[in-house]
């Protein structure tokens, strides 16, 4: 039993120190260029991505917690000590050869191809 408390203690005490999650607001991507913008510029303006994928043929897809409005809360669960999350979706920045930005998806109408 005394375990169950010490790793419970532990679960909440990592809870507590959790950040929320940063969202990419449409201001923020609707400096970005496809064709123009590469993934410096990006990164610089941005921070580090949530997600990379690296596909075969060699495009990177980096992915970002997009507001659409939304406000951010915490990434740990209400119940484990977390603010109530709002929801996001995430917007992907597709890079081409040499890095240079191919498309946006995900961010509505600030999206382009």
């Amino acid at each position: 039993m005394k375990r169950h408390l010490t790793a419970l203690a532990g679960i909440l005490l990592l809870a507590g120190c959790s950040s929320s999650v940063d969202l990419v607001s449409s201001d923020q991507v609707s400096k970005f260029t496809p064709g123009k913008t590469n993934e410096t510029e990006v990164a610089g303006e941005l921070g580090k991505p949530l997600e990379t994928i690296t596909e075969a043929d060699g495009t990177k897809i980096e992915q970002y917690a997009f507001s659409g409005g939304a406000t951010g809360g915490s990434i740990v669960p209400e119940w484990l000590g977390g603010s109530s999350a709002s929801s996001y979706h995430m917007v992907s920045f597709v890079y081409g050869a040499g890095g240079v930005l191919k498309e946006i998806r995900g961010a509505g109408e600030v999206a382009s191809k």
